[in-house]
């Protein structure tokens, strides 16, 4: 017997013992066919296939290889291999094991050493690390070069792709301290499969139900997973689109054939477009507390404006708050919108509103961008609130936006 025969071995052992003692894991461990191949360092995997090095294997204890399978199969039932879109490669593959590791550890499972592990990450979605991560690399002054190369190239090793998936290239995955296995993206579907990738998404979520059933039934459900699984379901909503449908519901709207829809008229179909009537002040209230990242608030900053742009509101009022109303700025119809947050103390929502009033605004909408910890007003305003909220948290009145994903 060679020795990729008998790691393969050792692999197929591991995951009966998994099937066995972690039903849930072990269950959707089948969905992953087995691979070889010396081009990764650890494992990894694109949610079709599990690839190992035969080398790191021989280094892992038979309660390891158990651990690190069940990692390697967390990434594809947290849709990891879905949801990096344009973000680094590297950073992404860190944020996703921080987010999975203490999940395995609290099942019971054992890891190799060294392993990426800190408790200020806990229930936390793949992309809050990220975000929190980046946010620390600007704090130190981190000059890694990979952030000036985003990864979008599907053919560029070092940013983790998969080379030639189609005709059976070698996977090339991201190195990063403490990974013992990493995620790809997922490959390209075949020609005329009719399979897409949204699919083999769905596919996911179906096999984490039947997994979560299994496991019920055999009293071993690890309830880390579920709220795990719960995160990257609402990380997984597109906060742009989120906001822009509930943003365009507060504003009043109707069909007139005065103004046709011009999207269709090159085709001879004359219907009746949209004229939106009493868009006057919109208020913006931004959160300076420290919990809006710069990067956050410069990808919040180019959907206002978009949105802003579609609508032209009379007036734009910016307000910046922490336990007070720090500083106004006002905007007249069509000036760019640009946010540059004061202050830093605690946070109170009453200062905002009392501010409003104060001078007599009553907007179409107030829009906060904030983590939702501070003191709300008793009652709500007689005008739409809409809270674009960097954290989990709930608010009394308005419609919460949840940009943890963002």
């Amino acid at each position: 017997m060679n020795h990729t025969s008998s790691v393969g071995l050792r692999i197929q052992k591991a995951r009966t013992t998994l099937l066995l003692d972690h039903p849930f894991f072990g269950t959707l461990l089948f969905r992953l066919g087995g691979k070889a191949s010396r081009s990764v360092a650890t494992m990894a995997t694109d949610g079709v296939s599990l690839f190992y090095n035969p080398e790191f294997v021989d280094t892992l204890n038979a309660a390891e290889l158990a651990g690190v399978l069940a990692h390697e199969v967390m990434h594809p039932a947290l849709q990891h291999h879905t949801r990096r879109r344009d973000r680094d490669r590297t950073r992404w593959n860190m944020a996703c094991d921080y987010a999975i590791n203490p999940i395995l550890l609290d099942a019971g499972l054992t890891l190799p050493k060294d392993v990426l592990i800190d408790n200020r990450f806990r229930r936390m979605s793949a992309e809050q690390i990220y975000n929190l991560i980046e946010e620390d690399e600007k704090q130190e002054g981190s000059t890694d070069q990979s952030e000036s190369q985003p990864g979008n190239g599907s053919g560029d090793p070092e940013n983790g792709s998969l080379q030639s998936n189609k005709a059976g290239g070698e996977p090339q995955a991201p190195s990063t301290p403490g990974g013992v296995g990493q995620v790809l993206d997922p490959p390209e579907p075949e020609a005329g499969s009719g399979s897409s990738v949204a699919e083999q998404a769905r596919e996911w979520q179906i096999a984490v139900e039947q997994a979560e059933t299994v496991a019920k039934v055999a009293g071993k459900l690890p309830r880390g997973a579920v709220r795990a699984k719960e995160a990257s379901q609402a990380a997984g909503v597109d906060w742009r689109e989120l906001l822009r449908r509930v943003w365009s519901d507060t504003i009043p709207a109707d069909y007139s054939w005065t103004h046709p829809n011009r999207r269709h008229v090159w085709a001879g179909l004359y219907l009746p477009g949209i004229t939106s009537e009493g868009v006057g002040e919109i208020a913006i209230a931004v959160d300076c507390s420290g919990s809006v990242s710069s990067r956050l608030l410069g990808l919040f900053e180019a959907e206002i404006q978009s949105i802003l742009a579609g609508q032209r509101p009379r007036l734009v009022h910016v307000l910046y708050f922490d336990a007070a109303v720090q500083k106004v700025e006002t905007y007249q119809a069509g000036q760019p919108v640009s946010l540059s947050p004061v202050g830093g103390g605690g946070t109170d929502f009453r200062p905002c509103f009392d501010w409003l009033a104060e001078n007599g605004i009553v907007p179409q909408t107030l829009l906060f961008l904030t983590d939702l910890d501070g003191s709300f007003p008793s009652f709500g305003p007689p005008y739409q609130v809409l809270w674009a909220a960097t954290a989990g948290g709930k608010a009394p009145f308005g419609e919460v936006i949840p940009l943890q994903a963002a």
